[in-house]
Formats: C-alpha cells, structure tokens, sequence
C-alpha cells in the first residue's frame, strides 16, 4: 500500500515537472507528495484506537459488554423488540458470561456470550463505537445485532459458576 501512494506521489511530482510548471509550484507539489509519504501506515485504525493497550481485564469488563447487557435488559423489560430472541425469551432473563471476545472487522467488537440458564448455547452480538479519529477516543456505543449460533457447548450452570470461581476477572452479567 504504502509502494503504490508512494508511486502514484512519484508520477504527480514527474507529470508536474514535465509539463515545464514553475519552480514554486514543483516545490509544493514535491513538499506535498513528501508529507503524504511520510503519514503513510502511521495513522491508527479505528479498532487500534479503541482497543490499543487492553489487557485481560478490560476485555472481560467494558462499555461493550455493559451496552449488550443494557440491550438484553430493554428487551427483556418489553422497551425493545427482537423477533431472533423471542424463542428465547424465559432462558435470557438471568445473566450472561462472557463466552468470548475480538475486535470486530466492521468495527466495534463481537461479543459471544452464553447464558446462565441456558449454558449449552452460544450467542454472538455486535457492539460498534462511534471514534474521535481526531482525540483518539471512544464516544458512545451502540447495539448492532445479535443472534444464536448453531454451535453448542457442553457447559453446564455448575461448569460457568466454577469457571467464575477459578478465572479472574470472569463474571455474571
């Protein structure tokens, strides 16, 4: 990526020279094609801004999971609708553990939880967060989706309440 701008600031700054401009207007172009080079690759994504530096605690206690969780409550208090958990609904009352965690590709981070009561399934939700690409900060997020997966677990309530027990850090929802 970087070889290809670079390229393309090479043909700008040898397509102004051939066409016989001024001094004052090759320097500038020259200067700008120089300082576009140089920020290439050094600008942070957005999901290195909102995940740069995470060590284990902050990945299994975040605005994202509490965001999921503030969602789950809404649809469990009838605030908010979802036709993919309806089948659900008696077994997603109670809390969640954290199943696992990532960044997300289209932003945010993909959360796969499993529930207290229903331990043998997994369901994974997307959380995105909105980024002050300028501060380098998190504003607010937001609940994307969330949905069942067709795999399974063999956990059981008393493997989940074990596992909380022995991994810190790891908890209910």
């Amino acid at each position: 990526m970087k070889t290809t701008i670079t390229s393309i600031a090479i043909f700008f700054i040898l397509s102004a020279y051939s066409m016989g401009q001024d001094k004052v207007k090759q320097d500038s172009i020259i200067d700008t094609a120089m300082q576009v080079a140089d920020t290439i690759g050094t600008r942070k994504t957005l999901n290195e801004i909102r995940f740069d530096g995470w060590e284990r605690s902050e990945w299994l206690d975040n605005e994202y999971i509490r965001t999921l969780r503030k969602y789950l409550d809404d649809y469990n208090n009838g605030i908010v609708s979802n036709p993919v958990l309806d089948p659900y609904r008696e077994q997603i009352e109670g809390q969640f553990v954290v199943y696992d965690i990532n960044p997300y590709l289209l932003g945010g981070a993909l959360i796969r939880i499993t529930f207290l009561d229903m331990p043998d399934r997994v369901f994974s939700s997307w959380i995105y967060s909105n980024v002050d690409e300028k501060k380098e900060i998190v504003e607010n997020y937001e609940f994307r989706s969330i949905s069942i997966e067709e795999e399974t677990t063999d956990m059981t309530k008393e493997d989940i309440l074990q596992a909380i027990k022995e991994m810190e850090g790891l908890k209910l929802w």
